[in-house]
């Protein structure tokens, strides 16, 4: 559209000229400071320049309005065009966008990247803890919409969900399971811990696994396929949500399938004297590529950090040949990107191939206070009752 109106500004005015995205949209869809430059040249005020070269836009049709304000000139499309446009788009959107001249030499450049570049976007990759919240939908929707376009414009494009399935937050789960099956269908007194989950969710899964399994099932020596249940179950509300907003995954990969890889992980680091000994843990040396300190990898108690895992998936990820790996993260997740390309570095990865792109946090008011969420206290707002309230266009929209 942008280049449609420049085309046609360009024809009018006979030269070259910028334009511009006023701030303000109610005023104009576009804006050029022309008169600015002119006006050395033509020893006038830009003021006067600028009405002037408004009037030649007087009897054309593709604006509804044109004027001069403080030296600029504003354009205001009409809805003649905007409707017939968003016409062409309704009726061919798969071409829409694709057969326009203008973009016909970046059209044709993707298509000869596509046989020699390739892409895999990792994005979501929640905690199958509890279902999507709203500042889960950022990323998510961030992603898909990077994706279509990907792909619109033909390129190799894959997507993947990497599932923490492992470590100390999957065990939580399970026993907030089994405190809740024990409290709601057991009928005991029970008291939940601060960093236990609650919700509405867990309630739900509470009466649906006290319906799949026997009552003396549970007990914490079951502990374990209780949360893999739960885990599973979860995952599946995640996915559900997902494809209610539009959003398909190619893949969704296990963190703990990666575990068996970790020895040999580690063994690379450090031949590669990429790691260290120290209070009996394991560092990952990340200073050296420009981290604030060096990272623990294996614990005292010989357990593997977050971090471990991560590193194992990542370097999976950058064997399997594609030209770069994207991730979306949230913001707070800023200080994880130094030590993870560090780790790539060290085993011999091109880190500028792994790109790390930051989402920003949302934002959530109530009563015209901050208002924090937290999965673990149940005072959450779901990704798929806003679906449910507005739609997934609107969601995503906003």
């Amino acid at each position: 559209m942008k280049n449609q109106v420049y085309q046609k500004i360009a024809e009018i005015l006979e030269q070259n000229f910028i334009l511009e995205s006023p701030k303000d949209k109610n005023l104009a869809h576009f804006a050029t400071p022309l008169a600015f430059s002119l006006a050395k040249e033509l020893r006038q005020n830009p003021m006067q320049i600028a009405e002037n070269l408004a009037l030649k836009f007087q009897n054309e049709s593709l604006f509804d309005k044109v004027e001069a304000i403080k030296g600029y000139v504003n354009f205001k499309l009409s809805s003649k065009f905007l409707n017939a446009l968003a016409s062409e788009a309704l009726k061919e959107p798969l071409s829409f966008a694709k057969n326009l001249n203008e973009t016909n030499k970046a059209l044709n450049s993707a298509q000869k990247a596509e046989k020699k570049e390739s892409f895999l976007l990792e994005y979501v990759s929640a905690n199958p803890t509890g279902a999507l919240h709203i500042g889960h939908a950022r990323g998510a929707i961030y992603g898909d919409t990077l994706a279509r376009i990907a792909r619109h414009l033909g390129f190799k494009f894959d997507t993947e969900y990497y599932v923490n399935d492992a470590g100390k937050q999957i065990k939580l789960l399970g026993l907030s399971l089994l405190l809740a099956i024990k409290e709601q269908c057991l009928k005991e007194e029970v008291v939940f811990p601060e960093k236990y989950y609650r919700g509405e969710y867990i309630d739900d899964l509470a009466k649906e696994a006290f319906a799949e399994f026997d009552k003396d099932f549970f007990t914490e020596a079951n502990i374990d396929t209780l949360a893999s249940w739960a885990k599973d179950r979860v995952l599946e509300m995640i996915k559900k949500t997902l494809l209610n907003a539009n959003i398909k995954i190619d893949s969704y990969v296990s963190e703990k399938s990666y575990h068996k890889e970790l020895k040999k992980t580690l063994e690379a680091l450090r031949e590669k004297n990429a790691t260290y000994e120290k209070d009996g843990k394991i560092w990952l040396k990340s200073s050296e590529f420009g981290d604030e300190k060096d990272r623990v990898i294996i614990n005292e108690k010989n357990e593997e950090s977050y971090l471990a895992a991560d590193i194992v998936y990542h370097a999976d990820k950058m064997s399997r040949g594609y030209s770069k790996c994207i991730n979306i993260w949230g913001a707070d997740h800023h200080g994880y990107i130094t030590r993870v390309k560090a780790a790539m570095s060290f085993l011999g990865f091109d880190s500028s191939r792994l790109e790390i792109i930051l989402a920003q946090m949302v934002s959530l008011l109530q009563n015209g206070k901050p208002f924090k969420m937290s999965k673990r206290a149940g005072n959450v707002i779901l990704m798929q009752d806003i679906i449910d309230e507005i739609g997934s266009d609107a969601l995503r929209f906003i």
